[in-house]
């Protein structure tokens, strides 16, 4: 059987002579599930039978073989146990436990979402997987609810552990097949194509936050719009949909699903603690809760905080970037502070921290003027330094949780010392010069920080782009990614036998590499596989058909020939391909037509003439009869039949001759004829002539009597005797 005659196998399928396959179970974009039976252990299984299309490529073949056998090492109580894998014909199979139950994709379809004692339970579950698959050497690259199993105890199976790599590592097509879990990708796969045990972490984050919320935290119309949410922007904490949770579980999730690899936990046991430690700590009630969707615009008080200036600068540059330390203020090592003007005149400091400089204050003040003015600029810096409290008091800008650890403080100079050292006529210049310093200061930092920027993101490090992983994505979908990492795209277009029309074969430079942004990057698209019209061959000689379709690189495929009533020998009678086009090499089968079915005649001689036609019509002869008189075959019988034996084609012609029995002469009257000329009058009539001569030697040598009388009706050729005296 060929690979291509089916792509679900039928019911009572025995596969290597061992498992019977059963009723499906699922079907999934690289496999059907089946129920079956172990023939030679008497025990039901799970059948899980790949795709042809997967099934068809060898790498994938010997990938698939090599990850089964390292999950078939792998037992334990928490996940699908492999029991065997192997290959029939063109199809390729897993044995493994069956796990009667529902996946978790089923409950929260039919729940919504889960309570955090259950979501906690679930979660602790597939990490005692991750942690006995993880100590095994085995990654498992796919976690999404699809592949967590519940039974009917609510024990949680996990599932495919090691499939995704050899479905990741094939050449087909089933590399976009693994971007149907985009919604739970880790962002190390998605620009890097790496993944380790670390993104198993980060794709059960997303699977929490699911349990918890009932909603993806990432949604888009194309799978690249998610994967790209995925690699710039934070999972939000799963309160910001719905109400009712600890904060600890916020931390738990956004700490699992990290953007920074390194800032996940290290290791699934490290993370399995962690939940079993909040279970323990979480009172039953908090536990029982059922979290409950926020209304329309309402995402909770969860703090998000933000740097302005980063956020300005990385908006302007194309999204979200990372600045070496010192680039943007606040972000260096030294203390970093905005000065503004206040109402009066004086100078305000915004000061992250508790650690504001020292001496800042008598530094921009030194040499203030003193007197009744001072004492007025005195009172409006008062005023300012009221108004700055009252508008933190007012939870104006400042305030908050955004702004912990954040505070307002109003450089005032000692009275003593305010104008001293002033050259003679400045005293009443100073609120001008303190404000254009300012406003200079603020100048110059923002345009150091701009151009440090702006060289950072275009010309420094920061314009380096690392070229994703596009081999098997479609071509929108690596354009995208692409311009979102502002990078340009040529292509060109080639024809590939393994990878689908549209998608990308490859790409200059290739994966992996560093390369400047704005630069374009040669995507290579397949056409697919090449192909050529089969054309029409019925009718056409066989020898002229064989030409035709090797021409075109073609093979043509003899089956076994026909007899046609129509179509004369030699020539193709039909023809059968997969489709109106075939890659090189692909098969055209043909029948040949051997003329007209031969048909065996049987001899009718001695049969009635009726019957005789009957038989012969029948077998599909034509028949062409006539009469003759017999004296040895009766009325109505046949006489002879040409031909009357060997084989015939149906419409030939089989000649019968009919018996009109004896032909009746009337016998004449000899009496007293001469012996000769009796003999010769009953000769002429047709008759076989006796002579007797009862008496000797005759003495008259006249007839006198004849056996037959004369005038009546004796059949010819009869024998009739005359004496003679």
């Amino acid at each position: 059987m060929s690979a291509a005659t089916s792509t679900s196998p039928g019911i009572s399928l025995l596969l290597d002579d061992r498992y019977r396959v059963e009723e499906q179970i699922a079907r999934g974009g690289m496999a059907t599930v089946h129920r079956g039976h172990d023939e030679r252990l008497d025990r039901v299984v799970a059948l899980k039978i790949m795709h042809p299309h997967l099934a068809a490529d060898e790498d994938f073949r010997r990938r698939f073989g090599r990850e089964a056998r390292s999950a078939a090492r792998l037992a334990h109580r928490n996940v699908v146990g492999v029991f065997d894998q192997g290959e029939d014909e063109d199809r390729i199979y897993l044995a493994m436990e069956l796990v009667e139950g529902e996946t978790l994709r089923a409950r929260l379809v039919e729940q919504g979402r889960l309570s955090i004692r259950e979501t906690l339970q679930v979660t602790e579950q597939v990490l005692e997987a991750l942690v006995a698959a993880h100590a095994a050497g085995i990654v498992h690259r796919d976690i999404k609810p699809e592949n967590i199993l519940l039974d009917p105890d609510d024990v949680v199976k996990v599932a495919d552990f090691g499939l995704a790599r050899a479905i990741g590592a094939s050449n087909s097509s089933a590399s976009a097949t693994l971007l149907g879990t985009v919604a739970y990708i880790s962002p190390e796969v998605v620009t890097r194509g790496h993944s380790d045990e670390r993104s198993d972490l980060y794709s059960l984050g997303v699977v929490l936050f699911e349990m918890l919320t009932g909603r993806q935290p990432f949604v888009g119309e194309q799978p690249v719009h998610i994967a790209f949410q995925h690699v710039h922007e934070d999972i939000p904490a799963p309160s910001t949909r719905v109400t009712g949770l600890p904060r600890e579980l916020d931390s738990l999730v956004t700490w699992a699903a990290s953007r920074v690899v390194e800032q996940r936990p290290a290791t699934a046991a490290e993370l399995l603690a962690a939940v079993r430690e909040l279970t323990d700590s979480l009172p039953g009630p908090v536990l029982d809760r059922r979290p409950v969707p926020r209304e329309d615009g309402d995402t909770g008080d969860v703090p998000r905080p933000t740097s302005p200036l980063e956020d300005v600068v990385a908006e302007l540059h194309g999204g979200p970037r990372a600045f070496p330390a010192g680039l943007l203020p606040g972000t260096g090592d030294a203390p970093s502070s905005a000065l503004l003007p206040s109402a009066g005149g004086e100078s305000l400091a915004t000061q992250t921290g508790d650690d504001a400089p020292q001496g800042t204050a008598e530094a921009e003040t030194a040499g203030a003027p003193t007197g009744p003015d001072d004492e007025d600029r005195g009172e409006d810096v008062a005023r300012a330094d009221d108004a700055a409290r009252t508008d933190a008091a007012d939870g104006g800008e400042g305030t908050g949780e955004e702004d912990a650890g954040r505070r307002t403080v109003v450089m005032r100079a000692p009275k003593g010392r305010r104008g001293r050292h002033l050259p003679p006529g400045t005293r009443h210049r100073s609120r001008p010069v303190a404000v254009l310093a300012a406003l200079s200061l603020l100048a110059a930092l923002f345009t150091g920080a701009w151009a440090g920027g702006d060289w950072y993101l275009n010309t420094g490090p920061g314009a380096d782009r690392t070229i994703p992983v596009l081999a098997g994505t479609e071509l929108s979908d690596a354009e995208a990614v692409l311009a979102a990492s502002d990078l340009g795209v040529t292509t060109r277009q080639t024809f590939d036998e393994t990878v689908p029309a549209g998608h990308v074969i490859a790409a200059d430079p290739g994966a992996g590499t560093t390369v400047k942004k704005g630069t374009n990057i040669e995507v290579v698209v397949s056409k697919g596989v090449e192909t050529f019209p089969v054309p029409d061959l019925v009718g056409a000689e066989l020898d002229s058909a064989a030409q035709e379709v090797e021409e075109l690189g073609l093979v043509l495929v003899e089956e076994d020939p026909e007899y046609s009533e129509t179509v004369p020998a030699g020539e193709v009678i039909s023809q059968s391909q997969e489709a109106e086009a075939l890659p090189a090499g692909g098969e055209v089968h043909v029948v040949a037509s051997q003329g007209p079915r031969p048909i065996t005649i049987d001899d009718q001689t001695g049969k009635s003439g009726e019957a005789a036609r009957s038989a012969l019509e029948s077998a599909g002869f034509a028949v062409a009869a006539s009469s003759a008189h017999s004296a040895n075959v009766p009325a109505g019988a046949v006489i002879s039949q040409s031909p009357s034996s060997g084989t015939g084609h149906r419409g030939d012609t089989v000649t019968l001759v009919t018996s009109l029995g004896p032909e009746m002469v009337t016998v004449p009257d000899v009496f007293r004829q001469s012996e000769a000329e009796a003999k010769k009058t009953l000769e002429a009539a047709g008759f076989d002539v006796t002579v007797r001569h009862d008496r000797g030697e005759p003495v008259f040598g006249l007839v006198y009597e004849q056996s037959a009388a004369a005038g009546t009706e004796v059949a010819k050729g009869s024998a009739i005797t005359i004496t003679v005296f």
